[in-house]
């Protein structure tokens, strides 16, 4: 495992939800690398060229601790060519996401969806070993927010709040279609959920 990506699962399994979500046979820890500031992105990881999460956000004042982990199906591993159950995305944010009074801004809590499913995407088709999504495009990503993220709901002087998105996928008819569903919450309180649509494009002529 990569220093960087074990040095993310330390710092969530210090956080207790969290852990609970982490201490499970099953799963595997997705080769999620960010880089320091000012670094090219490197590597062939899923979301490598989502430089936006990867760099962008990569401060401590928004992102600042980032892992992503998945839900293997029974009996299986990370050299598995079966698409995982389940991808979770561990997010400690910092006040740079802010927006009204203290509360994460919805086009940011938006844009975790989409990492998410970009990271789902990484492991359809070819089984989560491979880490690469398929050509596809984003038609549609809807989202229903259920309460507001309050940035440190109880006073108690977080440096950053702990969220974490679970993104699954289902069949849906034209085969072309690749839907995926995700909840985001916060020590088991729904804070939004989502489901986004992909379509393979169409060639030029």
């Amino acid at each position: 495992m990569d220093f960087k990506v074990a040095t993310e699962l330390e710092y969530f399994r210090a956080v207790p939800w969290c852990a609970k979500r982490l201490d499970r046979d099953n799963l595997w820890v997705l080769p999620i690398i960010r880089t320091p500031p000012g670094d090219a992105i490197q590597g062939g990881t899923a979301a490598s060229s989502d430089q936006f999460f990867l760099k962008t956000l990569n401060t401590p004042e928004t992102v600042a601790h980032l892992l992503a982990t998945a839900e293997m199906p029974d009996g299986g591993g990370p050299a598995s060519q079966q698409p995982v159950d389940e991808v979770n995305v561990f997010l400690a944010i910092g006040a740079g996401v802010m927006g009204f009074k203290g509360r994460a801004h919805g086009a940011f809590l938006a844009g975790i969806f989409d990492f998410a499913f970009i990271i789902k995407l990484g492991t359809e088709g070819a089984g989560a070993a491979v880490m690469k999504p398929p050509p596809v495009v984003t038609s549609s990503l809807n989202i229903r927010y259920r309460a507001p993220l309050r940035m440190d709901p109880e006073g108690r002087g977080l440096a950053h709040m702990r969220i974490v998105v679970k993104a699954r996928s289902r069949q849906e008819a034209p085969a072309k279609r690749l839907v995926f569903e995700a909840v985001m919450d916060c020590e088991g309180t729904v804070v939004a959920t989502a489901e986004a649509v992909y379509v393979q494009p169409r060639p030029r002529l």
